[in-house]
């Protein structure tokens, strides 16, 4: 367990910050406040993203890969992976915020930060996801449906986007938001769909729901 902390807190001093941070206190000799130096740090590196942005860098912890486009329509029967249309991305694997679990003793695992940025660059499907984090795809459904009834957003991964295969925890989502009062283009951003596909859940929803009025009535 020792060693095992001590190799986590060797991989987060190995950032960007953390090298910038004992820059501050060796070479320029910044002597103060560790507290004063790390605010000095946050705000040079913010400074870093805001005119160097890293578009087309991989940045520490980042995953490459290849994956469909989400501009590729709902797949057809027969249609091979080859005619989708394919795109680079680049995935937070293990972000600082992990690291600093990790230190304090709480297990990394599989959150929302693998696939957020799938939402305008392309969505992974459940298979990629957990050949990304090496767990079976059962596992990863379980992770992901806990995440999502848990913060009530649904993350743009591709089943979620086509409205494929067997999980329908995200049309449970958008009805519960919906039963909360929140407007509906409120629920397509926080949802990741369509304000067409939201307006065509909840038209069948109140459909349903009106026959059952009507039936116990």
């Amino acid at each position: 367990m020792k060693k095992q902390k001590a190799t986590q807190s060797g991989f987060a001093k190995r950032t960007f910050r953390s090298a910038l941070m004992e820059m501050l206190e060796s070479e320029y000799k910044l002597i103060g406040s560790h507290k004063v130096i790390e605010l000095i740090a946050d705000d040079i590196c913010q400074l870093r993203d805001e005119f160097y942005p890293m578009r087309h860098e991989t940045s520490f912890g980042n995953l490459t890969w290849i994956t469909t486009s989400s501009e590729n329509e709902k797949p057809k029967l027969g249609q091979k992976i080859e005619d989708y249309k394919a795109q680079r991305i680049d995935l937070p694997l293990v972000t600082e915020e992990d690291l600093k679990k990790a230190q304090n003793g709480i297990r990394h695992g599989l959150s929302g930060s693998l696939t957020p940025p799938l939402n305008k660059e392309g969505g992974s499907s459940l298979e990629e996801l957990s050949l990304m984090v090496n767990r079976s795809t059962l596992t990863v459904s379980k992770r992901i449906q806990e995440y999502q009834e848990g913060h009530q957003i649904i993350l743009p991964i591709k089943g979620n986007q086509l409205d494929i295969g067997p999980g329908v925890t995200h049309k449970k989502i958008i009805i519960e938001l919906y039963e909360q009062q929140v407007p509906p283009p409120d629920i397509a951003k926080r949802t990741h769909h369509s304000l067409e596909a939201v307006d065509r859940y909840i038209k069948d929803y109140d459909k349903v729901k009106f026959l059952v009025r009507r039936n116990i009535d």
